[in-house]
């Protein structure tokens, strides 16, 4: 095997070939052997070294120069826009109902869940209704009989009936008629003395006695009036009974609670469904002391929701309170929104801004484009010479791609409109063309 040796190595082998050429040969072979053992490892170390501290070192790479974002910029304009007042709250129902039972019964069916739409009239939940059958088909036999001994005509109203045209009472006025005028007749012939005292005293009774029939079928006919009068009651009062074990929606809306399930017994008044009228939607302001003077109904009002971050909804106020808030000194108002679409829910949180009455203010815009964040601030990057300065703003209204700033921005500056978030505070950028 041949070894390779570096310079201190070979001189340490030349000194051990002379002392080699000088032993004897029975110790040659113990000389090259601990020369050979001493010299192994230290000597591929050193040359490893000694390699390794010749071959050149590569050459460090040189990083290539960033490339200028090409950036296209828009304006910053001057505008006068309305004043207005910043708002915030809770999106509520229009209206909000517990529907609930007016009849006792078993739960037979629920048409409705959680957020079914519903129409003024549609059948929430189903009661068992043959009790209240039941009841209103004996109401409506009392009317029936009632009807028959008065002899009315079916539909006909027993106000101002006449019992003189009751036969029953046709007949005893008759028989009253008769016995008065036999009464009349044997007067006549007793004052003559054709007939004895007895035959008038007779005559004189039967009178008396039908005329008290005849009030007795007068008094009796209005009795059964006044009875069909009650009958007709207890067969409406049945009848709606009939009806109300179907719970109906007071109003078109959705349902947000279902409160019922088949099988369960509702006693009257149990609360089945919360029924909420979603459309228009209303939002509570709570509207500062020294802003109430430029607070008018009709006025317009726009907010956003975090649901839709890039829309905004137009309201109008509709309602102002009648007195302020002790605690808080302000004054409550009402603004309704137009809800066709369902985008709204309520319980939504929204802000945006209430237009003030009086002279309109100049206000700067930019680019809707030219606006990105930093962290929880609004920004845009201003150009100044071939660099782009960051500049942190506070945002307001939208108007025709535009959007109001207020900050350390002045009108005729120049913003970025693309790759704002790209950019950083100081980069060098190039405009696009």
């Amino acid at each position: 095997m041949t070894h390779s040796l570096c310079g201190p190595e070979r001189r340490i082998a030349r000194r051990a070939f002379g002392a080699r050429s000088a032993a004897s040969n029975h110790s040659r072979a113990a000389v090259i052997a601990a020369l050979l053992a001493a010299l192994a490892a230290p000597t591929l170390t050193a040359c490893r070294r000694s390699d390794a501290g010749t071959q050149p070192s590569p050459a460090r790479d040189t990083a290539a120069p960033r490339e200028k974002p090409a950036v296209r910029f828009g304006k910053v304009t001057a505008r006068p826009l309305a004043q207005t007042l910043d708002i915030s709250g809770t999106l509520v129902a229009d209206e909000t109902s517990e529907v609930a039972t007016q009849v006792a019964g078993l739960v037979i069916s629920v048409g409705v869940d959680v957020g079914s739409r519903v129409k003024k009239g549609d059948p929430l939940v189903v009661l068992d209704a043959r009790n209240a059958a039941l009841q209103s088909q004996a109401a409506s036999a009392a009317v029936a009989q009632a009807r028959a001994r008065l002899a009315l005509p079916e539909g006909a109203s027993p106000k101002g009936i006449d019992p003189d045209q009751v036969p029953e009472v046709r007949a005893a006025k008759q028989s009253m008629e008769l016995a008065k005028s036999e009464a009349d007749r044997v007067k006549q012939l007793y004052d003559q003395g054709a007939v004895a005292q007895s035959t008038w005293d007779s005559a004189r009774t039967q009178a008396q006695n039908a005329s008290a029939q005849y009030e007795a079928a007068v008094n009796g006919i209005r009795a059964t009036v006044a009875s069909l009068t009650s009958a007709q009651a207890q067969a409406g009062l049945a009848s709606k009974s009939v009806s109300d074990t179907t719970v109906r929606a007071p109003f078109d809306g959705a349902v947000s609670e279902k409160r019922i399930s088949v099988g369960e017994f509702a006693s009257p008044g149990r609360v089945v469904a919360v029924v909420v009228r979603d459309n228009p939607l209303r939002l509570r302001i709570d509207v500062p002391e020294g802003d109430i003077a430029h607070i008018e109904v009709g006025k317009a009002v726009s907010v956003s929701v975090a649901a839709f971050p890039d829309r905004l909804f137009p309201g109008v106020v509709k309602r102002i309170g009648a007195s302020l808030k002790e605690s808080s000194r302000t004054l409550p108002v009402e603004a309704e929104f137009d809800n066709s679409e369902g985008k709204l829910r309520p319980g939504f949180f929204a802000q945006g801004q209430m237009t003030l009455t009086g002279e309109s203010r100049t206000s700067l815009l930019v680019p809707e484009a030219a606006v990105g964040t930093s962290g929880t601030s609004a920004r845009v990057f201003v150009r100044s010479g071939d660099r782009v300065t960051e500049r942190l703003v506070k945002t307001g209204r939208k108007v025709e791609g535009l959007v109001e700033v207020i900050g350390p921005v002045a009108e005729g500056d120049e913003v970025a409109i693309d790759k704002v978030g790209e950019l950083a505070d100081g980069i060098e950028v190039a405009a696009a063309q």
